[in-house]
């Protein structure tokens, strides 16, 4: 019970940059899907 608080706050922290990397993952994915910087390359 002691370290709750501190504990908690870690959590989430971990929690949330789990959930943005996810979702910056899927971002990029959507980036080279729709507007693909490497096609133009190998045209």
């Amino acid at each position: 019970p002691e370290l709750m608080n501190e504990l908690q706050t870690k959590m989430f922290l971990l929690a949330g940059l789990i959930d943005a990397a996810f979702l910056i993952g899927v971002g990029v994915a959507m980036l080279f899907a729709f507007a693909n910087p490497l096609l133009a390359v190998i045209k």
